[in-house]
C-alpha cells in the first residue's frame, strides 16, 4: 500500500487531484455568477458540477497514465524513470496550487466585502429577514374554528409588522393561499419571503391546542415549531397569549438583537357572531369586485350592529364604502354625499375607540383623499406607515398623495414597496400597471399584468390593467380584441361595456359604439364627428341641476359646432355652471391641471383663474419632463397645454412626437386647442398621420376579429 501511495506522489496524481478540485470549485462560483448576469437558465450550474464530478476520476486516470515528458505526453509505462522529469513538472504544479488557492482566497474575501450587511436594508427596500403568515389550519373535528385560525394568524401578521426589521407579506397575499395545495417553497417564492409562519388548531371539548412552525422557503426545512394546549374559554385571550408566545421565538429565528415588538392587545370583539361578519366581509373586500364590495358593506354593518364598539369592523366598513364611490367598482368617480352620512360617523366612532391603530389612521387619510385634503391625507399614510412600516395599502394610497405634489419617482417607490409587501393584491397590481405604463415601461406593465390574470385568471381589475396599458400606447386594435374576450366572461359587467364603448369611439366605429348606449362616450363621438343632432340629443337627456362637470364641457362643444349668435354668452354661462359643479364636489380646479377648462376659461374673459390652473399644469408637466412619465396618451396633453401656453414652435415638435409614438385621437381634427395650429404647415400632415394610424388600428381589429374562433 506505501509503494501505491508513493507512486501516487511521484506520478503528481495527488497534486494533479488538488489543482482539479481548486479549478473546479472557481469555476463553479463563475458559473453562479454568471447565471442570473447573462439570464442563464437555473440547470447551468448543476449541469456544471455533474460535468466537473465527471471528469474528477478521468483527471487522475490520465494523470497515472501518463506522463509529460520533454518529448511531449507519453504513457508513463514507457517513460524510463532515470530520464522522468515529475520531480520539475511536481513543483509547477505545487507553484500552481498555489496561485489557485490564493486566486480562491481573493474571490472568497471580495465577495464578503461586497456582500451587503445582513443589518442594513438596501436602497430596494429588501429586508434581511422576510415571512408569510399563512392563516392556520382548523383541525377540530366540528370544523367550527375558522374564525380562531385566520384571527390568531391574522394577529401574529399584524404584531410581526410593526417592526422595520423584518418585511411582512400583506395579509391579501398570505391569506390568498388558504387550502392551498402548493408546497410550501413555491409559496415561499410567489411571496418572494425567506420564511413562512404556518399552524393548526385542533379543538376538543374544552382544550384547544395550537401548533406553529417557521419554515425556511430555500430548503422546506423547519426552523422552529411548538404546540401550545390551553382551555378553551375566552379565544381572544387567548390569542393575543398564543400570538405574544409565538412573537418571542420567533424574534430569536429572524430578528436576532433587533429590538423587542410591541405585544399589546389589538382591539377585539368578544362577541363570535360579530367576529364572524366581520372576517367573511373582510375575505369578500379582497376580491375587489362590485359585488363583493356591497357583500362586504353589508357584512361590516353586520358586525357593527350586533357590536358597535368593534373598531374594525368600522374601519373596514368606511374603507369599503369609499371604494364604492370609484368608477370601476359601480361608482360615479366623485364625492357620493349618501355615502357621506353613513362614512363621517363610522370613521368618527373608529378614531373614538382605536385612534393609534394604524389601520384607522390609514382609512382616516384615504377619506381625506377622497375628498381632495391631500396634505391631510399624506401625513396620516404617513403616521401609519410609522406605527405599522409593513402596512402594504398604506403604501399605495400615499402614492396618490405624492402623485398630486408631482413627486412622480416617490409615488413609484410607494407603489412598488407597495406591491413588494402584497404582491397577490389586484388594486396595487393594478396601479403599479398603471404607473409603469405611465413611466413608458410598457413591458413591465405587461410583466404585472399577466401575473394578475396568472394570479387572478379572468378578474375585472386584470381586464381594465390590460385595457389602461393597451390604450394609453394608442394599441387600439389589440384593446378592442381584448375587450371583447373579457365581455365573454363579464358581459352584464358594466365597466367592461364602458371600455368597449370608449375603445370603438377611439376607431371611429360610432354606430357599433351607439349600441352600448353609454351617453358621456357617444357624446364625445358625436363631438368630434360634427354630428350636432345626435348631440343635442344626448343633452337634453343629461343636463340638469344635478349634472356632472363633464356634461357642461359637452354643452361648450355643442355652442362652437351650432356657432349661435350670442355664442360668447352661452360659452360664458356653460362654464359658470361648470365651476358651480365642480365646488359643489369641493374639486380644487384653480390648483388643477385641467388644459381644456383653462381655454374655456380664457375665452369667456376670465384670465385671473387660467393662471392658477397653468401654473399648476407647468409644475406637472415640467416634472413629467425631467422623469420621463408620459405615455403617449399623456404626451397629448403636453401637446395641447403647449398650444395653450402659446408656445407653437414646440408645440409641433411635440405633435410630432406624440404621433410619432404611435398615439392617435379620433376627436383630434374638432379638437378647438389643437386648431390653433391650423395655419401651421405641418397641421395637415398631424390630421393625415392621425387618420392614417386609426386605420391601421382598426385593421389590426378587424384582421384579429376574423381569425378569431367564431362566438356563439
Amino acid at each position: 500500500m506505501r509503494s501505491v501511495f508513493e507512486e501516487l506522489k511521484r506520478r503528481n496524481v495527488v497534486r494533479v487531484g488538488v489543482a482539479y478540485i481548486v479549478v473546479g470549485w472557481l469555476v463553479m462560483q463563475a458559473a453562479a455568477a454568471l447565471e442570473p448576469a447573462l439570464l442563464l437558465p437555473d440547470w447551468v450550474d448543476r449541469v456544471v458540477a455533474v460535468f466537473l464530478m465527471i471528469g474528477f476520476p478521468i483527471v487522475l486516470i490520465f494523470a497515472w497514465a501518463f506522463e509529460i515528458t520533454p518529448d511531449g505526453i507519453k504513457p508513463t509505462v514507457k517513460v524510463d524513470p532515470t530520464q522522468s522529469i515529475t520531480k520539475n513538472t511536481g513543483k509547477k504544479l505545487e507553484h500552481t496550487i498555489i496561485g489557485l488557492l490564493a486566486l480562491a482566497l481573493l474571490f472568497v474575501g471580495v465577495r464578503a466585502y461586497l456582500a451587503p450587511d445582513s443589518g442594513d436594508v438596501d436602497i430596494d427596500g429588501d429586508l434581511p429577514a422576510s415571512i408569510a403568515v399563512l392563516p392556520f389550519e382548523d383541525y377540530s373535528e366540528e370544523k367550527d374554528q375558522d374564525h380562531f385560525s385566520k384571527g390568531i394568524a391574522e394577529e401574529i401578521l399584524n404584531l410581526l409588522a410593526k417592526t422595520n426589521s423584518l418585511r411582512v407579506a400583506a395579509r391579501t397575499s398570505s391569506f390568498a393561499f388558504a387550502g392551498s395545495d402548493l408546497d410550501i417553497r413555491e409559496i415561499g417564492d410567489k411571496l418572494e419571503v425567506g420564511t413562512v409562519l404556518e399552524g393548526s388548531i385542533r379543538k376538543s371539548g374544552p382544550n384547544i391546542r395550537i401548533t406553529a412552525q417557521l419554515i425556511n422557503v430555500e430548503d422546506g426545512y423547519h426552523l422552529w415549531s411548538e404546540t401550545y394546549d390551553r382551555n378553551y374559554t375566552d379565544i381572544f385571550r387567548i390569542q393575543d397569549e398564543i400570538a405574544t408566545s409565538i412573537l418571542s421565538s420567533l424574534r430569536v429565528h429572524l430578528l436576532g438583537d433587533a429590538p423587542p415588538i410591541e405585544t399589546a392587545a389589538t382591539e377585539q370583539t368578544i362577541n363570535m357572531e360579530a367576529y364572524d361578519h366581520y372576517l367573511i366581509g373582510k375575505e369578500r373586500l379582497s376580491k375587489r369586485t362590485a359585488e363583493d364590495i356591497a357583500a362586504a358593506i353589508t357584512k361590516f354593518e353586520q358586525s357593527i350592529s350586533i357590536d358597535p364598539n368593534f373598531a374594525p369592523a368600522r374601519v373596514d366598513l368606511v374603507h369599503a364604502l369609499l371604494l364604492a364611490e370609484w368608477y370601476i367598482y359601480g361608482g360615479q368617480a366623485d364625492v357620493n354625499f349618501e355615502n357621506e352620512e353613513r362614512i363621517v360617523p363610522n370613521l368618527e366612532k373608529a378614531l373614538e375607540l382605536a385612534p393609534d391603530s394604524p389601520e384607522t389612521i390609514a382609512v382616516s387619510g384615504l377619506y381625506q383623499m377622497a375628498r381632495y385634503k391631500h396634505e391631510e391625507a399624506a401625513a396620516a399614510f404617513d403616521r401609519a406607515l410609522a406605527l405599522n412600516p409593513n402596512y402594504a395599502e398604506a403604501y399605495d394610497w400615499r402614492s396618490e398623495t405624492a402623485y398630486q405634489d408631482s413627486r412622480f419617482l416617490d409615488m413609484l417607490a410607494d407603489t412598488e414597496k407597495a406591491y413588494s409587501l402584497d404582491p397577490m393584491s389586484l388594486q396595487i397590481s393594478a396601479n403599479l400597471a398603471f404607473q409603469y405604463r405611465s413611466f413608458w415601461r410598457p413591458k413591465d406593465a405587461e410583466r404585472v399584468i399577466n401575473r394578475m390574470f396568472e394570479l387572478h385568471p379572468g378578474h375585472p381589475l386584470a381586464y381594465d390593467a390590460a385595457l389602461q396599458n393597451l390604450t394609453s400606447h394608442g394599441r387600439y386594435g389589440e384593446a378592442l380584441l381584448l375587450v371583447d374576450e373579457a365581455l365573454k366572461s363579464h358581459p352584464d359587467l358594466q365597466n367592461v361595456k364602458d371600455w368597449k364603448a370608449w375603445v370603438l369611439l377611439d376607431l371611429g366605429l360610432l354606430d357599433e359604439a351607439a349600441e352600448l348606449d353609454n351617453d358621456m362616450a357617444n357624446a364625445y363621438g358625436y363631438a368630434a364627428a360634427g354630428r350636432v343632432d345626435d348631440l343635442k340629443e344626448i343633452l337634453d337627456r343629461n343636463l340638469n341641476e344635478t349634472a356632472t362637470p363633464e356634461w357642461h364641457s359637452f354643452s361648450r362643444e355643442y355652442y362652437r359646432l351650432t356657432n349661435p349668435d350670442d355664442l360668447q354668452e352661452k360659452l360664458r354661462q356653460s362654464v359658470e355652471l361648470q365651476i358651480a359643479a365642480l365646488d359643489d364636489q369641493s374639486w380644487p380646479w384653480r390648483d388643477t391641471c385641467n388644459v381644456y377648462l383653462a381655454f374655456d376659461l380664457r375665452e369667456v374673459g376670465r384670465d385671473d383663474d387660467v393662471a392658477g390652473i397653468m401654473a399648476a399644469c407647468q409644475e406637472r408637466m415640467e416634472e413629467r419632463v425631467k422623469v420621463n412619465y408620459f405615455c403617449p396618451c399623456s404626451y397629448y396633453k403636453l401637446v395641447t397645454y403647449t398650444i395653450v401656453d402659446g408656445r407653437l414652435d414646440e408645440a409641433v415638435k411635440r405633435a410630432d412626437q406624440w404621433l410619432t409614438n404611435g398615439d392617435s385621437s379620433y376627436y383630434l381634427a374638432a379638437d378647438p386647442i389643437f386648431s390653433l395650429l391650423s395655419d401651421r404647415p405641418e397641421y395637415s400632415d398631424f390630421l393625415a398621420r392621425n387618420a392614417a394610424q386609426i386605420e391601421r388600428q382598426k385593421n389590426i381589429y378587424y384582421s384579429g376579429k376574423s381569425n378569431s374562433p367564431a362566438t356563439e
